[in-house]
């Protein structure tokens, strides 16, 4: 019988993934500083239900990370006209959050008790929040960000890739199990 580690790695060689790679929860380096980049450096802070301050308390995200053992981090790239322009990068970000949607539907079909994050929620041109229930919760991916995760801190210590220049969009998600 394969274990978990397997089953993931092998659906993950389906998809266009960049880089990937796993580690022990207890290498994840959390902090509620993560918040205030949010609060000041982007325009979906307040505006989206998968995103700080609407995705739930950032204490008790953490916990339900810290409840696995294990985790895989994994990137896709995109080519875009500029990497530090967001609205440049949103179709890529589209693109790179409905794969990881598509991923964990494969994985939940193979694998039990698993925890999907990703980049912020894009299923919806315009997300209701805050004045309305979300449109699909079931679809919905929280953001790494809302459960205190420094994902470019991660990356670098795992030796994974996060800045492959200006023409060149990177994107982060993970599987907790």
């Amino acid at each position: 019988m394969e274990n978990k580690q397997d089953i993931i790695e092998s659906i993950l060689a389906e998809y266009p993934i960049c880089e990937y790679c796993f580690g022990d929860t207890t290498q994840i380096p959390f902090s509620d500083k993560v918040l205030v980049i949010c609060e000041t450096d982007c325009k979906r802070y307040g505006h989206c239900w998968a995103c700080p301050p609407h995705a739930g308390n950032i204490y008790e995200n953490m916990d339900k990370c810290r409840k696995f053992q294990r985790f895989v981090l994994f990137s896709t790239v995109w080519e875009v006209s500029d990497a530090y322009n967001l609205d440049a990068c949103a179709e890529a970000q589209r693109s790179h959050a409905a794969m990881t949607r598509e991923l964990r539907e494969q994985v939940e079909k193979e694998v039990s008790d698993v925890y999907f994050l990703s980049t912020v929620c894009s299923i919806c041109d315009v997300c209701a929040c805050p004045d309305e229930p979300c449109r699909h919760p079931e679809e919905r991916l929280q953001s790494t960000e809302s459960h205190g995760i420094v994902v470019v801190q991660l990356a670098e210590e795992m030796g994974l890739c996060f800045n492959y220049g200006g023409t060149i969009a990177v994107y982060f998600s993970m599987i907790f199990f």
